[in-house]
């Protein structure tokens, strides 16, 4: 029962902290010129204080700070975490170019994995068990850094409405956790993502839409999405190469995989039509989805169900033993089908309100 009472205030402490946090940190933001302000790409009304990035750092920081006690095992997240924040909060005030944070995050996630350790090895028998795990050797140091940078970049680009960066990162960060739980990970690596998920959860109180209030009143910044993508990225590789860890690295790409098949997709559309990958536009699948008329709160519950159901898909493949080559065939066919979706979106968006026209012509 003390057991149950000490996690509940542990997690209690992350979540209202960074509740109180958001708002207390409103003026100073707004001295700083810490704030988005709205633009052609950035539809909001007024300036916007970037407030979230630092409250739940702050929040997750000082929550395992005081109860946690020594955590220098994970000091690579915390440095991690730490450096990309004060990297985004440079950005949100100085609007740094796109080369330029892309390679502060590859500095960055390469001196983390060399002093770290952390790093992926192997992707398990995705071309089946006869063939045995798939070692990296020498590519397992630069593919993880790939992997890191790419999901900063990843929930940077989810950051696109109202609740929908902010929402992905819990659910990812509460599977995370489940996967911690289920793995017999170390319970210091579960309650990293748990506290981690509900410091997000207490920003997601002022950057969700409620039926009392219709917009976002904190954005979480560049600060905040390249410090959670970091995060993430950080503990699916820990969760997946832990000693002793039973869960399928593929289990972790499902977790992973509708904010990233988006990202994917994206880029290789900007690539393909002669224009950078980090260039912004607005093709993502929370822009598309918004095209078939669905307003900004069913795009982001659509989204976060579809990252809900293909994370639990995942695990249970893994729960009930599914062949990982299985489970890697289907998550990549739904990549790449995406991927070749989003290249023809002009088409599919043309025949859905060619349907929408004709069903509004019949009711009418």
């Amino acid at each position: 029962m003390t057991s149950v009472f000490q996690s509940g205030l542990v997690f209690g402490t992350a979540f209202t902290l960074a509740a109180v946090l958001v708002p207390v940190l409103k003026h100073p933001a707004l001295r700083l010129g810490l704030v988005d302000d709205p633009c052609h790409r950035k539809r909001h009304v007024g300036a916007i204080p970037l407030t979230g990035g630092l409250a739940m750092f702050l929040a997750f920081t000082a929550t395992l700070l005081i109860h946690a006690g020594d955590i220098s095992e994970y000091a690579g997240l915390f440095a991690g975490m730490g450096i990309m924040l004060l990297i985004g909060v440079l950005d949100d005030i100085l609007d740094l170019r796109a080369l330029t944070k892309l390679i502060a995050q590859i500095i960055v996630a390469t001196l983390v994995v060399v002093v770290s350790g952390l790093e992926i090895n192997q992707i398990g028998p995705v071309f089946g068990e006869s063939m045995g795990k798939v070692g990296l050797g020498p590519l397992s140091i630069p593919l993880t850094v790939i992997c890191i940078v790419f999901m900063m970049n990843v929930i940077n680009m989810a950051d696109g409405v109202d609740g929908l960066a902010g929402g992905i990162c819990f659910i990812t960060l509460s599977m995370l956790a489940l996967v911690g739980w289920l793995n017999g990970a170390p319970a210091s690596l579960t309650t990293i993502s748990v506290v981690l998920a509900l410091s997000v959860a207490g920003f997601l109180m002022w950057n969700m839409r409620f039926p009392f209030r219709e917009s976002a009143s904190a954005f979480m910044g560049d600060a905040g999405s390249m410090m959670l993508g970091f995060a993430i990225a950080w503990l699916a590789i820990a969760m997946a190469t832990t000693d002793g860890s039973t869960v399928y690295p593929v289990t972790i790409a499902w977790i992973l995989l509708i904010p990233c098949m988006d990202t994917l997709a994206i880029s290789i559309r900007r690539i393909r039509c002669g224009r950078s990958p980090m260039a912004p536009d607005r093709t993502h699948l929370h822009h598309i989805l918004q095209r078939c008329h669905l307003s900004v709160t069913a795009t982001v519950g659509v989204i976060h169900l579809m990252v809900l159901a293909a994370g639990l898909f995942g695990i249970i493949g893994w729960q009930l033993g599914w062949p990982q080559w299985l489970l890697f065939a289907l998550a990549a066919s739904i990549m790449v089908g995406y991927t070749v979706l989003l290249l023809n979106a002009h088409r599919v968006l043309r025949r859905v309100r060619r349907v929408v026209g004709n069903s509004n012509e019949v009711k009418g």
